[in-house]
């Protein structure tokens, strides 16, 4: 994320319950942690972090210019259990690109998103792209009471098709409005999907939500990941504050998304600094057990040298083990002198590259897999194992 300009923020994992009244739907705010501080107020455990940045860019960073390009990471939590999974707490990464309109900005942040996975070790994924307006757009159609539409609405985004279904046959739709709502969840797929799609709905709403789609798609392919997208109009987000542009990364034989972002456009206005918006989140505790799952685990980062020392040698092995660092290996040094023999077992059981033996101020001993072991001195040891990258 740094790489592609943003900044790193922290925002407070306990919020005032008036702040995240203005940011979260009631859902939302039914699933936090609430309780009473020693003045009375009633705070909560914040369940996601962008209204967290919201509050941050309409507040300390309010003079700030934008666009704002910014990053988080940090626990969140929930009473809903299902929602994590199995678990009340979950770690995210995420960034936020404030003040910025358009699907060039949805692209780059797709994109982003796309990387980022990338750079937690999964090698084969997928981002499912859908257009909140698009069912927006469906709904203004029909003719259906507030209350259905919101239970219509919970059903999609649950993917719960059979409540669906019993929720439409005790209403008065249209057949073809009956019709367009069933197959919604279905229109999913590669750009043939937006010329069918088009065929189904008569609002301007979802057909400007179509045109967006095609135009991101586009950007999509320039920025080098055209082939790991999706289309999914229908695509339903369980955050209200969404506006425009949503999306979803899948791993590998994972059923629930490990990332999830999209437009919120209006969210800003509502703490007095209006702002176009879109970002992302990362689950890391997700990506974790995927990787774990997988056939062949990512392997962790290997210990480049394991340094042993005798008495006497102490003092040449922490300075070789700090030489190493600087030089951005990753060295660990021994807590006690060991003999040769121990200092063996103890390099096999750290399961680091080398072995380095400091056995004086002068005198160290090096060793690698399937070679003899070479006495050096330490500073060409260390000018050794740096320009060989062993």
């Amino acid at each position: 994320m740094r790489r592609w300009g943003y900044r790193h923020v922290i925002t407070p994992l306990v919020e005032n319950m008036d702040v995240l009244d203005l940011g979260l739907g009631t859902e939302q705010r039914r699933r936090l942690f609430k309780f009473t501080d020693v003045r009375g107020d009633i705070v909560a455990l914040v369940g996601e972090r962008t209204v967290p940045v919201a509050r941050l860019v309409a507040g300390k960073l309010r003079t700030a210019p934008l666009p704002l390009r910014l990053c988080y990471a940090g626990p969140v939590l929930s009473t809903d259990e299902e929602r994590f999974q199995h678990r009340r707490e979950t770690y995210q990464v995420g960034a936020e690109l404030i003040g910025a309109s358009g699907p060039v900005a949805d692209a780059e942040v797709i994109t982003l998103a796309a990387r980022c996975m990338e750079a937690t070790g999964i090698r084969r994924y997928q981002i499912d792209v859908g257009h909140a307006e698009f069912f927006h757009g469906i709904m203004d159609a029909v003719r259906l009471p507030d209350e259905v539409k919101a239970a219509v609405r919970a059903a999609l985004a649950a993917r719960d098709f059979v409540a669906l279904e019993a929720l439409l046959e005790g209403t008065d739709l249209k057949s073809a409005e009956h019709e367009l709502l069933l197959r919604f969840p279905a229109l999913r797929g590669g750009p043939e999907i937006l010329e069918a799609a088009g065929g189904l709905v008569r609002n301007r709403r979802s057909e400007l939500a179509l045109a967006e789609l095609a135009q991101l798609r586009e950007l999509l392919v320039a920025h080098g990941i055209g082939d790991v997208v999706n289309l999914d109009l229908g695509a339903i987000r369980d955050f209200d504050y969404y506006t425009g542009i949503i999306f979803e990364g899948y791993g590998p034989d994972f059923g629930r998304p490990v990332a999830q972002g999209g437009r919120y456009d209006s969210l800003l206005s509502r703490f007095g600094r209006p702002a176009p918006a879109t970002g992302f989140m990362v689950q890391l505790d997700l990506v974790s057990e995927m990787l774990t799952r997988a056939p062949r685990p990512p392997a962790l980062p290997r210990i480049d040298a394991a340094i042993a020392w005798t008495e006497g040698g102490l003092g040449t092995a922490l300075r070789l083990g700090s030489t190493l660092r600087l030089f951005g290996m990753r060295a660990v040094v021994d807590t006690e002198a060991r003999n040769d023999a121990a200092a063996r077992s103890w390099w096999q059981a750290v399961g680091a590259a080398n072995l380095i033996q400091c056995r004086s101020e002068s005198s160290v001993a090096w060793s690698a897999p399937g070679q003899r072991a070479r006495t050096l001195p330490p500073e060409q040891v260390a000018a050794r194992l740096a320009g060989s990258g062993q």
